[in-house]
C-alpha cells in the first residue's frame, strides 16, 4: 500500500492543522517535498504562533545550505519568501540570488541596498529594470558605509545617462520637460534613421542596417535600449561600447553562448567593466577557456588577471611567462607557478 500523501494537498493539511506529524515534519524540513515547495512553507510556519512548529521552521531555515535556498530564490516571485530571506540571512549567495530575481520589489532592493558588500553594490547596480523607474534605490545605496570608488562612479553615470530626473517647475504652466531617459521604440527609429545618413565605416548590423560607427553616434538611451535583448550581430558591437552601461547591458540583457563570451574575455576593444562582470560569474568563470582569455587579454586589470592566474595548467602556465603581451607582474606570477607545478 501506498503510504505517501499527495502533494497537492500537503499546503492545505499544514496550513489548516489537519494533521500535526506532517506539520512537525514539514517544520523541521524532513516531509519529502521539493525545495521549492518546502522552504516557503517553513517559512509560513516560523512566523506561526504555535512555538513548537515555529521554532522547529526556524531552526531548520538557519540551518539549510544557502546554495538550496538560493536555487529556491532564484525561481520565486513570494514577498514573503525575499522578506524572511532578507531578515534572517546575509549569506552573500542568498542576497545575490535576491537581487538577480526580476520578481523582487525596489524596497526590498532599497532595504538591502545599505548593508551590501562592494561586490554586492555591483550587481545591484545591474537591475537598470528597477533604478530607471525608481532613482531613490541609489539614494539608498549611497548610505552604504562601505560604499566603493567603482560604485560611486557608477552610481553617477547611472544619474546623468540612465535614470529619471526629478525637475521642478519654476512657474505654475511650464512645458514638461523631456526627463525619461529610457529611449521610446519611436525614439530608437528616429535616431537609426538619422544615423544612416552619416558615413559608413565598420562592421554592419543586419537588423538596424547600420555600421559599427553609425551605431556609435546613436544617444546612449539608444543604445541601451538596443542592447537589451539583442541578436548576436548587434551585440557583438554594442558589447565592444565605450560606455560601460550600454556594454554591460549587453552582458545581462542576452543569452550569451559559452564560445561568445570566450571571444569577448578575449576582446581587447571591451571596456574593463566587461571583463569584471565575466570574471564574476559563476557560470562563465568555472570554465577554463574563458578565464584562459581573460588572463592573456591585456585589458584585463593585472590584479584580477593574478588571482586568476594559480587556475591555469602548468603548460599554459609557462606559455603565460613568455607572453610579451600581458603585463610583467602577470608573467613573472606565472613563471612562479610554472616552476612549483613542474616539480
Amino acid at each position: 500500500m501506498n503510504s505517501e500523501v499527495p502533494e497537492n494537498t500537503i499546503v492545505e493539511q499544514v496550513l489548516n492543522g489537519d494533521n500535526r506529524e506532517i506539520q512537525l515534519l514539514v517544520a523541521r524540513g524532513l516531509f519529502p517535498l521539493p525545495p521549492q515547495e518546502l522552504i516557503p512553507l517553513q517559512v509560513t510556519l516560523s512566523k506561526w504562533d504555535d512555538p513548537e512548529l515555529a521554532a522547529a521552521a526556524r531552526e531548520s531555515l538557519q540551518g539549510l545550505e544557502p546554495k538550496i535556498a538560493a536555487y529556491v530564490l532564484a525561481e520565486s516571485s513570494d514577498a514573503a519568501l525575499f522578506a524572511y530571506f532578507v531578515e534572517q540571512d546575509s549569506h552573500p549567495v542568498i542576497v545575490e540570488a535576491i537581487l538577480r530575481n526580476r520578481h523582487v520589489s525596489p524596497e526590498v532592493l532599497g532595504q538591502i541596498a545599505p548593508l551590501l558588500s562592494p561586490e554586492l553594490q555591483e550587481v545591484l547596480l545591474l537591475r537598470q529594470d528597477v533604478i530607471v523607474e525608481h532613482a531613490w534605490v541609489l539614494d539608498r545605496l549611497e548610505e552604504n558605509p562601505e560604499l566603493s570608488t567603482y560604485v560611486e562612479r557608477r552610481v553617477h553615470e547611472y544619474r546623468e545617462h540612465l535614470v529619471r530626473e526629478e525637475i521642478e517647475p519654476q512657474v505654475e504652466e511650464v512645458e514638461e520637460e523631456e526627463t525619461e531617459r529610457e529611449a521610446t521604440d519611436e525614439e530608437v527609429e528616429t535616431a537609426i534613421a538619422e544615423a544612416k545618413d552619416l558615413p559608413e565605416q565598420g562592421e554592419a548590423d543586419e537588423v538596424t542596417g547600420l555600421t559599427e560607427a553609425q551605431i556609435r553616434s546613436l544617444p546612449i538611451p539608444v543604445r541601451l535600449k538596443l542592447a537589451r535583448g539583442a541578436p548576436r550581430s548587434l551585440r557583438n558591437i554594442l558589447v565592444k561600447d565605450k560606455n560601460p552601461l550600454v556594454a554591460m547591458s549587453v552582458m545581462h540583457g542576452s543569452s550569451l553562448s559559452e564560445s561568445e563570451v570566450e571571444l569577448i574575455a578575449a576582446s581587447r576593444a571591451v571596456v574593463e567593466e566587461v571583463l569584471n562582470v565575466i570574471a564574476r560569474d559563476r557560470q562563465w568563470n568555472r570554465k577554463y577557456s574563458i578565464i584562459h582569455a581573460l588572463i592573456r587579454n591585456p585589458r584585463t586589470s593585472v590584479g584580477l588577471a593574478v588571482r586568476l592566474t594559480p587556475r591555469l595548467s602548468a603548460r599554459d602556465l609557462r606559455n603565460l611567462s613568455r607572453d610579451r603581451n600581458v603585463p610583467e607582474a602577470v608573467r613573472n606570477h606565472a613563471a612562479r607557478l610554472y616552476r612549483i607545478k613542474a616539480i
